[in-house]
């Protein structure tokens, strides 16, 4: 989904009260020393992208840890995993709700 930039606000996602999302990329690396242990070489390897998400209301049908899906628009392919899901009321105030997880792109 590509982001508009007239528009304030979260677009990665559809979820109507959402107040963050965050997505984070990685790769593993491995550095190849030279005999006098310069960099030689190096290779990335293992890409994966962990998220978490923070909104309010109730928490959206089809999020329960071990799900693979979190509408997240910039996480798609491979495999997906909610690894944590965190829902709280208080009696003043909206219900919170929080999950997190990890992709892995190149999973099949």
């Amino acid at each position: 989904m590509p982001v508009n930039l007239d528009n304030i606000g979260i677009q990665s996602v559809d979820l109507t009260l959402a107040e963050s999302v965050e997505v984070t990329r990685k790769v593993d690396t491995k550095p190849l020393l030279d005999k006098q242990g310069r960099f030689a070489d190096g290779k990335a390897f293992d890409p994966t992208m962990e998220f978490s998400m923070k909104g309010r209301g109730d928490l959206p049908a089809g999020i329960a840890v071990g799900t693979n899906d979190v509408g997240i628009a910039s996480i798609s392919g491979g495999v997906t995993i909610v690894t944590s899901v965190k829902e709280g009321q208080k009696n003043d105030d909206w219900n919170t709700l929080e999950c997190s997880g990890q992709n892995f792109p190149n999973a099949t």
